[in-house]
């Protein structure tokens, strides 16, 4: 599915254009052990496109059709020398749009470094004082 490949190569190459065209209007981005929030898709544009600047050589290693309009995703690479990996559960919505992202990383240490390593972190990625992303 050509939103799905675009989504992996938006991450893989920091490509926030790219995430802003497969971006419902609002994004609801969900990170285990924290709320769930809506955010504008610029918001989660911009966010996002700081993955592969976190931790650069990020590749997909693995991409699922799990049904009902759910992909996964999983994303491997390296953060300040220690193993990342990253699955991302993505929602198409009736216009073949992302709406809905649960992301899950590991280490959990990896999730505060992404929010850590950017300026969004006091906007975008903290809500409520817990880290998001």
């Amino acid at each position: 599915m050509k939103v799905i490949e675009n989504y992996k190569g938006a991450i893989e190459n920091s490509d926030e254009n790219s995430f802003k065209e497969i971006f419902a209007p609002q994004v609801r981005v969900e990170v285990p052990a924290g709320p769930s929030v809506n955010h504008p898709a610029n918001t989660v544009s911009h966010i996002l496109s700081q993955v592969a600047k976190t931790a650069p050589g990020i590749r997909c290693t693995l991409t699922a059709d799990a049904g009902n309009n759910w992909y996964l995703l999983v994303f491997e690479g390296q953060l300040e020398g220690e193993k990342l990996q990253a699955i991302d559960q993505v929602h198409l919505n009736k216009d073949g749009k992302i709406d809905h992202i649960i992301i899950y990383m590991r280490p959990l240490s990896s999730r505060q470094e992404v929010c850590r390593s950017h300026h969004a972190k006091t906007s975008a990625c903290e809500v409520r004082g817990r880290p998001q992303l």
